[in-house]
């Protein structure tokens, strides 16, 4: 039979290290970052890797080295007037994450190495400066885009 000291003590533990399992958790789903949706970027090439595991879907891509400004956006009405190539992306390898919601977590499946993909990402103003996606044309040239607004979006990145 254990005392009551002994109950207390197990809880405490127990609540404590429920506790530090959840913070990796909030640091890791960018909760405090501020994504410039004022400035969407297209980013166009082949996938390198996919992965649907959770916290995050995330493609792995090389860009484009003639990467263009895409004079048609399918389904991207909201972001054509805005959206913009960084010419520091051309040519590179970069990362995508994608939020975490059944809509990209279920394009597993339809996406695999080697395929062409387009998307259009958000940067978080914070370091590191992860890219965020929003819209994906598929390779079979199907359009996935998540409308609305999250919490974690701002007009601009401030200094």
């Amino acid at each position: 039979m254990h005392n009551r000291r002994e109950i207390l003590t197990l809880l405490a533990g127990t609540a404590a290290a429920t506790l530090a399992a959840t913070i990796p958790a909030f640091a890791h789903h960018g909760f405090t970052g501020r994504y410039d949706d004022a400035r969407p970027i297209y980013i166009e090439g082949v996938v390198r890797s996919a992965s649907f595991r959770r916290p995050h879907p995330v493609i792995e891509m090389q860009v484009d080295e003639d990467l263009r400004t895409p004079t048609d956006l399918p389904e991207g009405e909201e972001f054509a007037d805005l959206v913009e190539v960084r010419e520091a992306d051309r040519g590179r390898i970069i990362d995508v994450e994608y939020p975490p919601v059944g809509l990209f977590f279920g394009l597993e499946g339809r996406i695999a190495p080697r395929d062409r993909i387009a998307t259009i990402v958000f940067q978080n103003c914070r370091p590191p400066h992860q890219l965020r996606g929003q819209w994906i044309r598929l390779p079979d040239g199907a359009v996935v885009v998540r409308r609305g607004r999250m919490q974690t979006e701002q007009a601009g990145c401030s200094s």
